[in-house]
């Protein structure tokens, strides 16, 4: 349960926000100047913050999130997470804090002048109905609607952001090689805290002095502290403005838990039941096959897809047959189905009509993130970082080339980890590919290359760029160990490390005619060049596992 109240009262006026219309004149510039401002944002904003940031999105925060959690249980840390609601956040933006900003981070005179000129008494009217007020004049806060407020609010935050980070009093949540305190979705602010005793009282004094020199403010009655396991329980005690919730707390969306295995009951289980209800009130809506399945993709889809993308445990098989057989009674208004479904979710120029296939959008959702640990450098995360130092000594870049016996690494432990690859096994399922040794598997530190009880390590190899198959073998054979001297200056003495490398790798391979390219599924999915619109080209790529054409009989 959780000690705060987090609904909007209807008789509080602050539960109100009015709609805020802006002149074509205002928008053309702030377009213009969004434009040149959002290209250097991602330089000057710490990663920690994710929001209206080119690169960066929510799901990295969760992930992040996630991770942090299942290091902090593991090794029985005395931590707390708190999530902080900003009260009004666009709206208390002080023009004269954030001009002082700007110049803090070093924008030139004629973008502050530009930035001062659309904020030097503006003037609003308020329109109820039908009757317009007299013209006032407001004092504070980013426009609604404005294409420059959130790169704008962006920057106003980040002094509070680095005032936490930079703060020694204040001890944030250790993982192997990073500390981490302080995580940012524009306004939704979540804080990462070990002894929490003493790091709860400064994060307010912190909070309460930034308020004072920007207006900013926190409504500490919607915020929420939960902790992560028994030790952090008599943090509860401690006198704090912040409500204290022992089950879980909601953070963007998400019902977060300590025990993350019950992100499904939190989650998906209260989604299904909101779809059936939905999906029941508009059953005899006068809606065409087409219509419903565009009604299905307009207001179902998306919510399924975000809770997927936030949230690293995948939907039992159950769960789907259920949405699916909603879904499906809703296509023919409760009447037996003229088309089975699996042929109304194929493409129109294989005989379908394009309805969503929500297990592969599932699946899609963490096949993205075997796309970015295969290019890193495509993504601005640390949950990157976390989780290559789970995997130790083998690569992110390596794992999706390993076969089931990572299980045995302590990195499969972590359920952001092994989700993604059992995604990555079912997608070679779906496929019908076959999960064997390719040319991009690693050779060192792989549990099937085994000599004398241990996985294969040679430093001097790997400092000669010698760490795949692919640098071994050509046309599916392994080179012979002269050409290795040619190609990649190993010394002749070498030669018994060869053999150990080659008596490994052959008996982990006894099909002798083994074809070492990757499945052409698999293979396309590691090529995309560019991670824009990725979900839609995994699920694309899923579409095609089942591309024969649906003929009616």
């Amino acid at each position: 349960m959780c000690n705060g109240m987090n609904a909007l009262s209807s008789t509080l006026p602050s539960s109100y926000r009015p709609i805020s219309l802006l002149n074509v004149d205002i928008k053309i510039i702030t377009k213009a100047l969004s434009h040149q401002l959002e290209k250097i944002i991602p330089s000057i904003i710490h990663p920690d913050q994710t929001g209206f940031t080119k690169g960066r999105n929510s799901s990295n925060n969760t992930r992040r999130l996630f991770n942090i959690m299942h290091h902090s249980t593991t090794h029985n840390h005395n931590s707390i997470i708190a999530t902080l609601d900003a009260e009004k956040a666009f709206d208390r933006v002080n023009w004269s804090f954030l001009i002082h900003t700007l110049h803090s981070f070093g924008f030139g005179e004629s973008f502050i002048n530009w930035i001062k000129t659309l904020y030097t008494s503006p003037t609003a009217t308020v329109i109820t109905n039908g009757q317009t007020s007299q013209s006032f004049t407001l004092h504070r806060g980013t426009r609604q609607g404005c294409p420059l407020s959130p790169s704008l609010f962006t920057i106003f935050i980040e002094p509070l952001a680095a005032a936490i980070r930079q703060n020694p009093l204040i001890t944030g949540i250790q993982t192997p090689n990073m500390h981490h305190k302080i995580s940012l979705y524009a306004d939704d602010i979540l804080l990462f805290m070990d002894n929490p005793k003493s790091s709860l009282q400064e994060v307010i004094s912190v909070i309460k002095s930034f308020s004072l020199l920007s207006d900013y403010s926190i409504n500490w009655n919607k915020s929420s502290i939960l902790p992560l396991n028994t030790n952090s329980l008599a943090v509860a005690a401690l006198t704090t403005p912040i409500p204290f919730c022992t089950s879980h707390i909601t953070y963007l969306g998400i019902h977060i838990s300590p025990r993350l295995s019950e992100l499904i009951n939190l989650n998906f289980t209260p989604l299904l039941k909101k779809i059936n209800d939905d999906l029941q009130r508009w059953m005899n809506l006068p809606l065409s096959i087409l219509g419903r399945i565009a009604t299905v993709k307009m207001t179902i889809l998306p919510k399924i897809s975000y809770l997927c993308s936030m949230i690293p445990t995948h939907p039992p098989l159950t769960w789907f047959h259920s949405l699916d057989s909603s879904i499906n009674k809703f296509y023919w208004k409760n009447k037996p189905p003229r088309v089975k479904l699996a042929t109304l979710q194929k493409s129109k120029s294989l005989g379908g009509l394009n309805a969503p296939n929500f297990h592969h959008y599932s699946l899609a959702n963490q096949l993205q993130y075997i796309y970015k640990w295969t290019h890193p450098t495509q993504s601005d995360s640390t949950w990157l970082d976390i989780e290559q130092t789970v995997s130790k000594d083998i690569h992110l870049s390596d794992l999706p080339f390993l076969s089931q016996t990572i299980k045995k690494h302590p990195c499969f432990q972590n359920p952001t980890i092994s989700s993604a690859l059992t995604a990555w096994w079912k997608f070679y399922s779906i496929t019908n590919s076959t999960l064997a040794p390719s040319l991009f598997t690693p050779i060192w530190h792989n549990l099937d290359f085994i000599s004398n009880k241990q996985s294969l390590y040679f430093s001097t190899w790997v400092e000669k760029g010698i760490t795949h198959l692919k640098h071994i073998f050509n046309n599916n054979t392994l080179v012979p160990f002269s050409l290795l001297v040619q190609k990649f200056g190993i010394r002749s003495h070498q030669f018994l490390q060869y053999l150990q490398v080659s008596s490994s790798i052959q008996s982990s391979m006894k099909n002798k005619n083994i074809n070492l390219d990757l499945p052409p599924l698999p293979s396309k999915l590691i090529n995309i060049p560019s991670s824009k619109k990725i979900l839609s080209k995994l699920y694309k790529l899923l579409s095609q596992a089942d591309s024969t054409p649906s003929i009616p009989s």
